[in-house]
């Protein structure tokens, strides 16, 4: 009977939607194409490539929001992530949840919402759009049932906000649903934001001021009661995530503990730091692959970092956009770190980091792409003058 409610959701929602941005994108067959074969995931991932049980979120999330469709009493409270999320699931015009398959088809229509709104606020470009169509864990996490693209619309809704209106407190009320979606990457963005306001007002001081803090931070933290609070709530998730490996069987995480590597101060935190950023965007490793899912995210993990170092390379010309890329790069080094502190799971790896490269990944090349405009604008009123010659915008 699912199969029966998901065709109705597919045939007059889904494939709708589909078909009217296919004819908004008529002279682009190839982003068409794309855009389907995302539809087409949707079926291809849960109980086939796959046991939908491998990932038995998506059966609460099924269930709550059919409770909240059915204006029955939740079995979990609103101020949940399973409840908010859920809620926010029941309120998106799809006919039908009845099936694993529905939600992650009300994940495609906000990935394919976020598709549209890179064009309405002009951040689409070539790069851009094939990045955000052919980015893998994009693709997976767009066609489950997991609150992951409930976090991503907001997240990129308050850094557009953020990055290109310059308005702070209202991009903090675009991201406030976070707090209850996954309130991490509500401190991750609020902690982005200020590591960025630090290095940007502090000038020519920035690299003393910088130096200053990382020593406070790092060798004595109880003496700055915002790092000292955030260092206590780190080491929590840590060994809270790290017991999670082992489904909190206290027996066996005794036995684990020998494994486990608690926070440190002073320069075994600075190592601590580094060495979880890196291995934040790279994990798995090649060699740590056990299944062709972990193959393919360690192949995706070492196309990204070279897209890093490459993006990074570019000369960025307009002083402005500069400070708006040194916001996504705070804005990455914050949340790299303390997920990668903070998490040992090579999925939830995935899953917790994928949200903040599509972030910066999206605004960068459009960052890039608007230096690129700059240039040509300053050498159309006078090349000769700034000794630089025409480029292709």
């Amino acid at each position: 009977m699912n199969f029966i409610y998901d065709i109705i959701n597919l045939q007059f929602v889904v494939v709708v939607s589909f078909l009217a941005v296919a004819y908004y994108l008529r002279s682009e067959p190839l982003k068409v194409f794309l855009l389907f074969g995302h539809i087409l995931v949707i079926f291809l991932l849960n109980d086939v490539l796959f046991p939908a049980s491998y990932m038995s979120d998506q059966f609460q999330y099924v269930k709550i929001s059919q409770q909240f469709r059915g204006f029955s009493l939740p079995s979990v409270t609103l101020d949940s992530t399973l409840g908010f999320s859920s809620l926010l699931f029941s309120l998106i015009p799809l006919p039908f949840i009845h099936s694993v398959q529905s939600i992650a088809m009300i994940n495609f229509l906000i990935f394919l919402t976020i598709f549209l709104l890179l064009r309405k606020f002009n951040l689409s470009s070539q790069k851009v759009d094939y990045f955000f169509l052919l980015f893998p864990s994009l693709l997976l996490y767009s066609s489950l049932a997991l609150r992951d693209m409930l976090v991503l619309f907001f997240m990129f809704i308050s850094v557009y906000t953020f990055v290109t209106r310059e308005k702070i407190l209202l991009s903090l009320v675009f991201a406030s649903p976070i707090m209850l979606l996954k309130f991490q990457n509500y401190l991750m963005f609020v902690g982005g934001g200020i590591f960025y306001f630090i290095l940007k007002n502090a000038g020519r001081r920035r690299y003393v001021l910088l130096g200053a803090f990382i020593f406070l931070a790092a060798f004595i933290p109880e003496k700055v009661p915002l790092v000292n609070q955030l260092y206590e709530r780190i080491e929590w998730w840590r060994f809270a995530l790290f017991a999670d490996q082992y489904s909190y069987d206290w027996d066996v995480v005794d036995k684990m503990k020998g494994y486990y590597e608690p926070l440190g101060t002073g320069i075994f935190l600075l190592y601590q730091v580094v060495k979880y950023f890196f291995y934040m965007l790279l994990k798995p490793l090649i060699w740590q692959a056990d299944n062709p899912f972990q193959l393919i995210q360690s192949i995706e993990n070492m196309v990204i970092f070279g897209m890093i170092i490459w993006i990074n390379r570019k000369k960025i010309l307009n002083e402005k956009i500069r400070e708006k890329i040194l916001f996504l790069n705070c804005l990455l080094f914050v949340s790299m770190t303390i997920n990668g502190l903070v998490v040992f799971n090579f999925g939830s790896a995935v899953r917790y980091k994928f949200p903040f490269i599509v972030i910066y990944f999206v605004f960068f090349l459009y960052l890039l792409r608007s230096d690129r405009l700059f240039l040509n604008q300053v050498m159309s009123a006078g090349p000769s003058a700034v000794g630089l010659r025409p480029v292709n915008a």
